[in-house]
């Protein structure tokens, strides 16, 4: 038998051709990727044809397709129906898909799809996540047991926070310090949001007082994302003053990707106790 070594040799030479002139660097980028219930975000696709000419771009919410632009069809653009998915035709084109009124259950992975024309007909595609949270609506509550306090006395507080998702993690500071504190209440359920609530029960003595002061905060946090803290100071019975609950400002940083990790745990965890 005569092998044709040409023929081998031509289309292995065509791959090549094909490779370097075809479909490369496609990303997806989702801004913001951490999305504030019923607010909107951009998911841009970036991608270098080469010499290719593009056939289509495909949007897929998990393994739904939802949006799709094909520029040699009229028109040009589809959107399918998919629960809880609002797209902005009038901003969403062959790069990019703007949704607007994100809901809950649009937390997770979206991608892009390209695909060039003939000849190559070569297609690639990128995913990214996105987590759809809400914060609180209003600062967390502070309550005491006693208001007049004395080395000796149990300090027994509760702290909660408004619904939330994912839940807030709850801390107690007295006088700047960090204090031991009971395990939080089991989450109190509000729809798809949830209520945080945290205990305290603390055998005071001489090291908890600052010149007769005791100032208890109550401290609520989504790492880098949320900050909110209210403060209580107490009378004392060495130093009385008047209770009063004073309430520091809260500050919302922006999402960093280092922290996707966390969040995407809250959410997975937070899913299977809703489906529990």
């Amino acid at each position: 038998m005569v092998v044709n070594y040409a023929k081998f040799y031509v289309a292995g030479l065509l791959i090549m051709i094909a490779d370097v002139l075809s479909l490369k660097n496609v990303k997806l980028t989702i801004e913001p990727q951490i999305v504030q219930y019923l607010s909107h975000s951009t998911l841009r696709c970036f991608y270098d044809l080469e010499d290719d000419i593009l056939y289509s771009v495909k949007w897929y919410r998990g393994l739904h397709e939802f949006y799709r632009y094909t520029p040699r069809e009229h028109p040009s653009t589809k959107v399918f129906p998919f629960e809880g998915i609002t797209v902005d035709e009038s901003n969403s084109n062959s790069t990019q898909v703007v949704l607007r009124s994100i809901e809950f259950n649009l937390s997770g992975n979206f991608s892009c799809e390209i695909t060039t024309d003939l000849p190559h007909m070569v297609t690639g595609i990128d995913t990214q996540w996105m987590i759809v949270i809400q914060l609180p609506e209003f600062s967390p509550q502070i309550s005491v047991g006693r208001n007049v306090l004395d080395s000796g006395d149990v300090l027994r507080a509760n702290c909660s926070s408004p619904p939330s998702r994912p839940p807030v993690t709850l801390q107690f500071k007295l006088n700047d310090l960090m204090v031991a504190q009971n395990d939080p209440f089991p989450f109190r359920k509000t729809q798809e949001k949830s209520w945080s609530d945290l205990s305290l029960d603390l055998l005071l003595s001489d090291i908890h007082f600052d010149n007769g002061r005791l100032v208890l905060r109550c401290i609520a946090v989504l790492p880098d994302i949320y900050y909110d803290e209210v403060e209580l100071e107490l009378e004392s019975a060495r130093n009385p003053v008047p209770q009063r609950v004073r309430g520091l400002s809260g500050v919302r940083k922006p999402t960093t990707p280092t922290m996707l990790p966390y969040i995407l745990l809250c959410y997975i965890l937070l899913r299977m106790s809703f489906l529990c």
